[in-house]
């Protein structure tokens, strides 16, 4: 058994696997560390893909006999986690910086008490290069339960991308059927339940912006899904603040909508 998992999911991801592995195998320190690879029955290049990365990576593939939606896909991948850790790197994204790994693996190792990693992110277009550095302005242990609540204050995504996972905190926890767009942060904030989360202020995961991103079909779900969020983690709010939440959430669309537009058009 591994120490900890790197558990990517993909389906159909032949243009930006390989650069997912890449940055896996360029990491300064892989020692406890296997590659848990879900695909998701895809019809294109990724299963030839993997196969030439057998001998290149600590990689164990699991084919799934039939394509599954998105969420139970994640949920199917969790299920065959077996690290102490893990980290769920979506196939488009990739690992910013040579240290990933052992700064993940140090950080678990000095605060044995916490559920979740989390760190600082670049934004990166389809050829990798970069748009933007996210910032999350904290460093060291922070409240997931009130990021969470600043969450449907700004109507964005203030845990960002995990890096780790303990597998004790996730327990029987699963990505819930009623999110999509808003799964992560329901993830993250269902995890302070269990201990606080550590951030690291250095940018450790480059997240893709592209044409393929799921993101662009489920931004018009974006209120409905925070209201949800509000109900299960808050409660009930009052019309004014459902309203006010609603607004955020509309305006928080149109800067994302800006954003990939700039994506595209950068030169």
């Amino acid at each position: 058994m591994a120490d900890f998992t790197v558990a990517i999911p993909v389906y159909n991801g032949a243009r930006f696997l390989g650069a997912a592995l890449e940055s896996i195998a360029a990491q300064d320190d892989l020692a406890g560390v296997e590659v848990l690879v879900s695909d998701n029955a895809s019809s294109d290049a990724t299963p030839a893909i993997l196969s030439e990365w057998k001998s290149r990576l600590p990689l164990r593939v699991i084919r799934r006999e039939k394509t599954l939606p998105m969420r139970d896909h994640f949920n199917a991948l969790l299920d065959d986690v077996d690290g102490d850790a893990y980290m769920l790197l979506c196939h488009d994204d990739y690992l910013a910086d040579p240290a990933a790994l052992r700064m993940t693996k140090q950080a678990l190792k000095d605060n044995p008490d916490i559920a979740a990693i989390y760190c600082d992110m670049l934004y990166v277009d389809e050829g990798g290069r970069t748009l933007a550095r996210r910032k999350f302005g904290r460093s060291g242990r922070f409240d997931p339960d009130a990021t969470g609540r600043r969450c449907l204050a700004t109507g964005r995504n203030l845990f960002g991308i995990p890096l780790a996972i303990r597998r004790s905190a996730l327990n029987d926890l699963r990505y819930d059927e009623r999110f999509l767009y808003a799964m992560d942060i329901d993830l993250s904030w269902s995890l302070a339940t269990a201990d606080d989360a550590l951030h690291i202020d250095r940018a450790l995961i480059a997240n893709r912006y592209s044409a393929d991103n799921t993101t662009w079909r489920l931004l018009g779900t974006t209120s409905g899904e925070y209201r949800r969020l509000a109900e299960k983690h808050v409660g009930k709010q009052s019309a004014l603040q459902t309203l006010k939440m609603v607004l955020t959430c509309h305006f928080v669309t149109a800067q994302k909508l800006l954003f990939g537009l700039y994506a595209r058009l950068k030169p």
